[in-house]
């Protein structure tokens, strides 16, 4: 059996004795309660969701007179959520963009009121803030390069959640999972290869609800087989960059968040590490990016389980208002080691990125976006990458 095997064999087996114990010290709390018991005839419940993201996205090198002119529909998610016991939630959700089934978030969730929740299935991976809040309330049309160190945003396997910890100021969530494509029912045949442990711990050092303040910090951690690294500068219809890392066995990531809301102005950042291990040497990609966005008519980003949520306008267009309008402006940047530049001749060693944003919700479920991407990557030949990006989003 291969010794990174083992390891992750190891890790899988205190997860889930600390999982087992966590479970049955929240049984035991319960047989040790009042002896009278109450017959809940609990009949399942189910609530269906929806969302629909449709792009337009032109892009153009500063040097080429010709570009990408493109459009497509992003996301076209269908779901159902619901209970079948009190505790126990369910949640199935599929994308059918692209004309694929791909599965996302797919899971049975036992909740408790005081050690956290418990989740098999399909779950988002909580590896950065930017990852873990989700598309429907994103701030721009892609996440930051950042998030590309993650293979992709759900994991198959086990998770745990807890968001109450010391009275709310601190949560902690962890997981481990499996590689296997999410439009292959998550199906993983490689399990010699060893599988991926998360880890993320977060705190509020400011939060003010009725000023609408808070200040996040947050802290990750995540642990992988090898895999190639593959990623686009924040558009999703344009060429990818790929990485290969000769003889590479093992990834490991960590990273820190900060993000703040003072009533209208939101600023957030991160920065991430990944080393992946080969036999002689050890390659980095390093990744980290910055901005703020402002609330023009008075909104907040609204801030629940160590992410944002979702916006509400002060005054939609069902009330006779003009919705809300949101300005914002980004930075990100990738950068490889050297032994990852030599090992990839061709391929740049930083890439930049200059992101401006403007986002009107024309109520609470639904919003126009535009994006305007400035990327440079040290290609002198054909220039920066120039980038418009539009969306139209519904989510029900």
């Amino acid at each position: 059996m291969k010794t990174k095997f083992n390891k992750m064999n190891e890790i899988k087996i205190v997860f889930v004795m600390a999982l087992i114990t966590l479970l049955s010290f929240n049984v035991n709390a319960q047989e040790n309660q009042n002896d009278e018991t109450k017959i809940i005839n609990f009949k399942p419940t189910i609530k269906i969701n929806g969302r629909i993201q449709y792009d337009y996205e032109f892009l153009n090198r500063a040097e080429e007179d010709e570009g990408l002119n493109e459009n497509e529909f992003r996301r076209v998610h269908f779901s159902a959520t619901g209970n079948v016991a009190k505790r126990l939630k369910y949640k199935i959700e599929t994308d059918f963009a692209h004309g694929q089934l791909g599965f996302r978030d797919v899971y049975l969730k036992y909740t408790t009121d005081k050690i956290g929740n418990f989740i098999v299935g399909s779950y988002t991976e909580p590896t950065s803030l930017n990852m873990v809040t989700s598309s429907k309330y994103i701030s721009f049309n892609e996440r930051a390069m950042l998030i590309s160190l993650q293979n992709f945003r759900w994991g198959s396997g086990l998770h745990y959640e807890n968001f109450g910890l010391f009275d709310g100021k601190i949560t902690f969530q962890m997981a481990l999972t499996n590689n296997g494509l999410n439009d292959e029912g998550f199906v993983d045949h490689s399990l010699e290869d060893g599988m991926n442990f998360v880890a993320r711990t977060t705190t509020t050092i400011l939060k003010d609800k009725e000023k609408n303040q808070i200040v996040h910090l947050g802290l990750n951690y995540d642990s992988r087989p090898y895999k190639d690294l593959k990623f686009r500068p924040e558009n999703h219809l344009g060429d990818k960059y790929q990485y290969v890392f000769i003889d590479g066995e093992h990834r490991n990531s960590i990273g820190v968040e900060l993000a703040s809301t003072f009533g209208p102005l939101s600023i957030q950042g991160e920065f991430k590490s990944q080393n992946i291990d080969a036999p002689n040497k050890s390659y980095i990609m390093q990744s980290y990016y910055a901005y703020a966005s402002y609330f023009i008519t008075g909104e907040h980003r609204p801030y629940k389980h160590a992410s944002f949520g979702r916006v509400k306008p002060k005054k939609d267009i069902d009330n006779n208002g003009f919705g809300a309008v949101e300005v914002l402006a980004r930075y990100s940047n990738m950068n490889a080691s050297k032994d990852v530049v030599d090992d990839n001749l061709g391929l740049p060693e930083d890439i930049n990125n200059i992101s401006l944003g403007l986002n009107w919700y024309l109520n609470a479920h639904a919003r126009l976006m535009y994006n305007y991407v400035i990327t440079d990557d040290g290609n002198d030949t054909l220039g920066n990458l120039n980038q418009h990006l539009l969306r139209v989003q519904i989510d029900f």
